[in-house]
């Protein structure tokens, strides 16, 4: 009788495969031949997971934006394109108008000294190349020809002040607009991203209100308005836009192409930023320092009427966050604190299972944010630098100025939106060719690896006949890291390399040079932004997206803070 109970709980073991439930973990065993596993690969098992478990609760793709018709993205593009050209219409005349208020403020305050202003002008230092610029930079700032004469505002005590107004109007900038990150972040995730870019639209309008009065009233006090404005950066400004704008050609992407219109987004931004500085510095010089202001208030508005009637309203991250939590029965235990600093928490160390089951702590998006910051620490001044350099130098004025950034902007922009998408998709293609290869040679070399007897016959003719389609996913995902992290890489190297060229400068025309050759190490910030997500998952929630995106978008910020002190 025993015999009898025996044989028959052999014959339902025999019955019952404990791996027949799970294809993923049976086509992981096959797979499993050595104890060494890269990191993208313990990423890609880990995105695989919870893709597999999100499908079975939902019986549907997690990563469903095929919904969005694809010309909701070139209505985005548009829409960077026109915020951007209305945040680069005072970015010239802004300078040259400190630097006049600070002169006409200087010499209302010290008339005796107008007949000895031409004597500083020849005393003073001009450096010869680019890199000794750089080492006095804070003493330099942009000039002011009068017509008929030599520059009275060139002296060291008006270019002293001018820079220090100038650096206070940056940082305060930079630190207001960190706040307006925090906070666009989390309006995202509670009232949707479409109100969150009309918000980040419509202040900065206000603000170019204010800036308005403050060109009006002229001198001191017109400086001390203008730099009062910027606190209204807290509410909306160009860290913002860029989040939401981010955040929105994600949720409307799919999964692959997110990293190449990431780049796209980004050259739109720059194409419109570029002629903002053309437009802003041909108007200044065509009618007044103040007519760019006015101009640009006007393009804020019709920005904001273009996002208003154009852009679709997608559900806010939270909404979407109760739905599957009321499908699947789970609570949210993020508290509200929690989730405002978000970003906050997307570099730190993560834990990941191995294929071979080992526990192992990643820093991967650690080191990837320490990368970026120090790419825009060494390279982030560089579009400012050029402005001065130019014009202290080789006395350059707000058209010459708008025309150098123009063309520098404009070729960056067009290098991401249309260059930039194509070398991901061949990196990606040439990476996935490379890896297919390696495959093949390492399975027909382990076919009499000494793990293959731990297979038992029947599973490995069922991972020998069966399509082996979570491992295709696998490799599909770790094709795609591997390159994006490549070419965030050399990205960096060749921006280095290429700043090194702008100190042999030793005339006007080489200018523009640099201004041409620059824009071909652009698309750091995009690849890094692609790697991001893409070390967030497939599965990543709308939230988890918007606080990854926040989280470089934060170190670009403090990196740019840092380099403007």
């Amino acid at each position: 009788m025993s015999s009898l109970r025996t044989n028959s709980r052999r014959a339902s073991a025999e019955q019952h495969d404990p791996y027949e439930d799970d294809e993923g973990v049976r086509s992981l065993l096959s797979r499993t031949r050595s104890q060494e596993v890269n990191v993208a690969e313990s990423i890609a098992v880990q995105d695989l997971v919870a893709v597999e478990s999100h499908l079975t609760l939902h019986d549907e793709e997690p990563d469903s934006t095929n919904k969005w018709p694809k010309g909701i993205k070139y209505l985005i593009l548009l829409c960077a394109f026109l915020t951007s050209l209305s945040f680069g219409t005072t970015q010239v005349p802004l300078l040259y108008a400190f630097r006049l208020m600070t002169c006409d403020a200087y010499y209302d305050s010290h008339p005796e000294e107008t007949t000895s202003a031409t004597q500083q002008i020849s005393s003073a230092n001009v450096s010869t190349s680019l890199l000794s610029y750089a080492l006095a930079a804070g003493e330099h700032i942009v000039t002011a020809k009068v017509e008929g004469g030599p520059d009275r505002c060139s002296i060291h005590a008006i270019e002293s002040s001018t820079a220090l107004s100038v650096s206070l109007l940056g940082a305060s900038t930079t630190v207001f607009g960190l706040a307006n990150l925090f906070l666009t972040g989390g309006l995202i995730k509670r009232i949707g991203i479409k109100p969150t870019l009309l918000i980040n639209v419509f202040f900065p309008a206000v603000r170019l209100l204010i800036q308005n009065v403050g060109v009006e009233v002229w001198g001191t006090t017109g400086i001390i308005i203008v730099q009062s404005s910027q606190i209204i950066t807290i509410l909306g400004g160009p860290s913002g836009y860029i989040l939401t704008l981010n955040t929105f050609i994600t949720e409307v992407t799919e999964y692959e192409g997110r990293t190449a219109w990431l780049g796209r987004l980004m050259g739109s931004m720059m194409v419109g930023g570029a002629l903002g500085f053309l437009v802003g510095g041909v108007v200044a010089e065509a009618f007044d320092i103040k007519a760019p202001f006015r101009l640009a208030l006007a393009l804020f508005i019709i920005a904001s009427i273009y996002a208003a009637i154009f852009l679709p309203r997608v559900a806010a991250a939270e909404a979407k966050t109760k739905d599957l939590n009321s499908t699947t029965g789970k609570k949210n235990k993020q508290g509200a604190l929690a989730q405002f600093f978000g970003p906050l928490f997307v570099f730190a160390p993560r834990k990941y299972v191995r294929r071979d089951g080992i526990i192992q702590t990643e820093y991967g998006a650690f080191l990837l944010a320490w990368g970026v910051f120090l790419g825009i620490l060494a390279t982030g001044y560089l579009q400012t630098l050029l402005q001065l350099f130019a014009t202290d130098v080789f006395e350059f004025g707000t058209k010459d100025n708008g025309w150098l950034i123009f063309m520098y902007s404009t070729l960056r922009g067009l290098f991401l939106t249309f260059v930039f998408p194509r070398l991901i998709t061949i990196g990606r293609k040439y990476t996935a060719k490379q890896e297919q290869s390696s495959d093949n040679g390492e399975a027909r070399s382990s076919e009499s690896s000494e793990r293959q007897p731990l297979l038992t016959s029947e599973t490995s003719s069922t991972a020998a006949t069966k399509p082996d389609a979570p491992n295709r996913k696998i490799e599909k995902v770790q094709q795609q890291f591997t390159f994006d992290l490549t070419y965030a890489r050399f990205s960096l190297i060749a921006d280095g390399l290429l700043t090194l060229l702008c100190t042999f400068v030793r005339s006007g025309w080489q200018m523009y040079v640099v201004a041409a050759i620059l824009p071909f190490a652009a698309g750091t910030g995009s690849a890094a932004k692609g790697s991001i997500l893409q070390m967030a998952g497939r599965s990543a929630s709308s939230s988890k997206r918007t606080d990854a995106l926040a989280g470089v978008s934060l170190v670009e910020n403090i990196a740019r803070l840092s380099t403007s002190e």
